[in-house]
């Protein structure tokens, strides 16, 4: 009767263990599941970022490639316009010539044959591909036909970037100074102070570099210019 009873017991104990364990087992799985859920609502809404991002980005590379296009279809159009301008200054030379002679051309008939526009971004194109002689004679050319322009102060700044390129920094400076003597309410004053600056530092005249980096700073403080010339100011007085 005993040994009945001390069995019925460890049934009993069994059956509690092992109902415990089903428990267990049964909230895990049920952990596991919200788990499995949760992991799978993450990685859809990782998946929806990613594909949002591809679309963003095909895009955006999509308008880049237009707008590539649209640059070198521009870049292609002045490379094939400049021998027609090539061909066009000759021409005004030839009646220029012939002027000299016959008195018969004005300047009136220059501008027909040239356009401005043209003739600047071709000298514009020829100083960004460093053929700088080629760029020179354009500017000339520009600022001989067209001084009164829009673009006239520009091809004047321009110009004097052509020799400062090219080392001939003395050429550079009278450049440069032309465009505050002939262009002073132009936007391209402020470059012109610094380069004016650091073309008389290159043939030694460091008191007038002084001169031009000093009136910068003043006229046009909040520039970017201004601040390189404070720049260069420091290191000067640092030399000596």
């Amino acid at each position: 009767m005993l040994l009945c009873v001390f069995s019925n017991c460890a049934s009993r104990r069994e059956i509690v263990k092992l109902k415990r364990q089903a428990d267990y087992l049964e909230e895990s799985h049920k952990r596991l599941e919200e788990r499995t859920a949760e992991m799978d609502s993450l990685l859809k809404e990782q998946l929806e970022i990613t594909n949002r991002l591809r679309a963003d980005l095909a895009t955006i590379l999509g308008g880049m490639d237009e707008r590539m296009e649209i640059v070198e279809s521009k870049l292609e159009d002045l490379g094939q316009r400049f021998p027609e301008l090539s061909r066009k200054m000759e021409m005004v030379k030839q009646k220029l010539s012939n002027s000299s002679d016959t008195g018969s051309v004005s300047d009136t008939s220059v501008k027909i044959n040239v356009d401005p526009q043209k003739l600047y971004d071709a000298s514009y194109l020829d100083l960004t591909k460093g053929n700088y002689d080629l760029a020179i004679t354009g500017f000339s050319s520009y600022l001989k036909y067209f001084p009164e322009t829009e673009l006239a102060g520009n091809s004047q700044y321009w110009l004097g970037e052509c020799y400062y390129a090219k080392k001939n920094y003395t050429r550079a400076a009278i450049e440069f100074h032309k465009v505050l003597e002939n262009y002073s309410t132009g936007n391209k004053v402020p470059s012109a102070l610094y380069k004016l600056g650091l073309s008389l530092l290159e043939i030694k005249s460091t008191d007038q570099a002084n001169k031009y980096f000093e009136e910068l700073i003043s006229k046009y403080p909040n520039t970017q210019e201004a601040k390189l010339a404070q720049a260069k100011l420091k290191q000067i007085k640092g030399k000596k």
